[in-house]
């Protein structure tokens, strides 16, 4: 207790009358600090706190219950049980070879002799939670039958009774679906259970079925008035032992503790002196140990032969089982001195001792919740700056537009040139049909020039928007996918968002589909579409004749050059077509055109992702930032009040 060393030393030197004014202080403050939980009840996150706080309320409210509770504790096979029947004057606890006690079990003085069994079915926290409520049953805080998933049953105290409530069986299947939490039994009792005094028989510390990592040691440890530790020749404090003895000095530093060395003497032939040279050695070693954890046991060492005392009754005749049986009344006699006459002592600074202890748990465990809320608010305000910037820079990402455009131009170019090879291959194959058909007349010559038109535009159109990977049109929409003006922003951003365990942005908006574009080639024969007056035009006279193959080739070659333009080598003139004139500027307008809603939507869909990763990781953070901001004030609300708590008992 570093903490409160300077209140602890005080609390050494107070008299009796002194304790009592001190713990109305303690009680006083403890019942304001009460008054806050009712303003945090509810936020799951201050659990702890309120428990804490709780808790803190039951050790400063112990002594006002009255009852006296007397831990036996100690190694398997010690002797704890033989001691517990002595004491009670009755068969409270079975004794075997074997391991027998592994359920913990609270004896005290009754009316009647009986075996009350407490079960629970609820997990590890919870009945720590259940036995702590059976704990302050008996200090009078709480009553039994109101302790919530816990049922009772109540059975006459026999040895039958009692096998089946304290002892085990050895299968697995047995021990894997015991759920009692503890036994309560109450007979007439001896010298030592007096009203209001309760003998608690807890498992051996290094048992193959309850041991320290049984919780309920925890809570017992910090609840008891008085510890008689057993320990006997063949065992000893083990490492095991040594735990508790830690568990005590952290949960319970002030509480009277005892040592009871049951003597084994089993090398019969050593003679007296060496028998009690060895049990001198044992009993040095056990109270070194205690001593290392400031338990000084001052007179409070004794040496028994508890099974002599057992026999006793059973062998009247035996001298030396009666002289162990005397030496056993002194030591009940001299324990019930030190208890009862002292209990009120006792149990002033015991209760005082815990009220500190826990003083001090609460005055860490809500220090620890102000560092951890502040450690996350650093954070929640770092990241939610960092993300603000990345924010702001992603809204003033701008984007060229030259580059596409450029590459726009060079693939139309390209394209133009394509279509125009398609417009020859089905010139030629127009002019072979009319040299293997003869002479037409015009509406069959019509029939054939209009297929070439037909023919030539849906190969066009299928070389451009046909579906499979490799069409023009998917040129144009992988290249508008891949836009290079971001990717250093997007490296940056997944740069931070890896740091951050947030996942990468790695799929910018795909384009799927390119803008219509009229690929219908007889929009040549529209004069009014063609805006250079120099292109030919078709014109098909003579209704009533017939056209020679040389007239039809001339009337599929003025229509391909309304389509393609004409090129003057000799002159170096170049009259434009419908594929340039329309055509190519219809996919150049629909492409930038594309380009320019597509942009936005690509710059969107950045904000937009970085947006839904930082809420997602501040709410990882912080579910609710009005219930953190409230959790926090609150937390230090109640840290003002431990400080003014700490202040008024200094």
């Amino acid at each position: 207790m570093g903490k409160y060393k300077f209140i602890e030393e005080r609390v050494e030197t107070m008299s009796s009358s002194e304790l009592k004014i001190f713990l109305n202080i303690l009680k006083s403050r403890s019942k304001e600090l009460m008054s806050t939980l009712e303003s945090v009840r509810g936020i799951k996150d201050l659990e702890a706190v309120c428990k804490s706080t709780q808790k803190l309320n039951n050790r400063v409210s112990e002594f006002d219950g009255g009852s006296f509770l007397i831990l036996v504790v100690g190694p398997v096979k010690s002797g704890k049980s033989t001691l517990v029947n002595l004491i009670a004057h009755a068969h409270v606890s079975p004794t075997h070879f074997l391991e027998c006690t592994v359920r913990p079990s609270i004896i005290s003085k009754g009316q009647e002799e009986s075996i009350t069994r407490i079960f629970s079915v609820a997990d590890k926290a919870r009945k720590v939670e259940q036995f702590d409520s059976v704990i302050d049953s008996l200090r009078g805080f709480e009553k039994l039958e109101n302790i919530s998933e816990i049922s009772i049953e109540k059975k006459e105290l026999n040895d039958a009774n009692l096998e089946e409530c304290v002892s085990l069986a050895l299968e697995e299947s047995v021990i894997n679906t015991d759920h009692t939490l503890v036994t309560s039994i109450t007979t007439s009792g001896g010298e030592l259970l007096k009203d209001n005094i309760f003998l608690v028989d807890m498992p051996g510390l290094d048992g193959g079925y309850a041991n320290l990592d049984n919780p309920i040691y925890e809570t017992i440890s910090q609840r008891a008035d008085f510890v008689i530790f057993v320990q006997s020749s063949n065992s000893a404090i083990s490492k095991v032992s040594n735990r508790f003895l830690k568990l005590l000095q952290e949960n319970n530093p002030k509480v009277p503790v005892c040592l009871l060395h049951n003597v084994f003497e089993a090398a019969y032939w050593h003679s007296e002196e060496e028998k009690q040279a060895v049990i001198k050695a044992q009993v040095e070693f056990a109270e070194n140990e205690m001593g290392r954890r400031n338990f000084q046991l001052k007179e409070n060492i004794y040496s028994l032969n508890l099974g002599k005392v057992a026999d006793a009754a059973s062998y009247e005749g035996m001298e030396d089982l009666q002289e162990e049986a005397a030496k056993f009344q002194r030591f009940e006699k001299d324990l019930y001195g030190k208890v009862i006459s002292n209990s009120t002592d006792i149990r002033l600074r015991s209760v005082i001792g815990r009220t500190l202890n826990q003083l001090e748990k609460l005055d860490n465990l809500v220090g620890e919740s102000i560092g951890q809320q502040e450690a996350i608010d650093i954070e929640y305000q770092a990241a939610a700056t960092s993300f603000d910037e990345l924010l702001r820079q992603a809204s003033e990402l701008s984007y060229d537009g030259s580059d596409f455009r450029k590459m726009v131009q060079v693939y139309m170019d390209d394209d133009l040139k394509e279509f125009t090879e398609i417009v020859r291959e089905y010139y030629d194959s127009g002019c072979n049909s009319a040299f293997a058909g003869g002479a037409k007349g015009k509406d069959a010559t019509r029939s054939l020039v209009t297929k070439f038109m037909t023919d030539s535009s849906a190969a066009i159109k299928s070389k451009f928007l046909d579906s499979h990977e490799h069409s023009l049109a998917r040129q144009y929409l992988r290249k508008l996918s891949n836009l290079k003006d971001d990717v250093a922003f997007i490296e940056k951003m997944n740069t931070f968002l890896k740091q951050k365990g947030c996942a990468p942005f790695d799929s910018v908006p795909q384009v799927t589909d390119f803008p219509a574009v009229d690929f219908d080639l007889q929009g040549a024969f529209d004069v009014k579409n063609i805006s250079n007056p120099t292109v030919p035009h078709i014109g098909i006279p003579n209704p009533f004749g017939t056209y020679s193959t040389m007239e039809i080739q001339s009337f599929l070659r003025k229509a391909m050059e309304c389509i393609t333009g004409i090129d003057h080598t000799h002159t170096g003139k170049t009259i434009k077509g419908y594929l340039q004139l329309t055509v190519g500027k219809s996919i150049y307008k629909a492409a930038n055109d594309l380009y320019d809603q597509y942009v936005p939507v690509r710059k969107q869909s950045i904000i937009d992702f970085l947006e839904q990763q930082k809420t997602m990781y501040l709410n990882a953070l912080v579910s609710d930032k009005e219930e953190f901001d409230r959790k926090d004030a609150l937390l230090r609300s109640i840290n003002a009040q431990v400080q003014s708590f700490k202040d008024s008992i200094r």
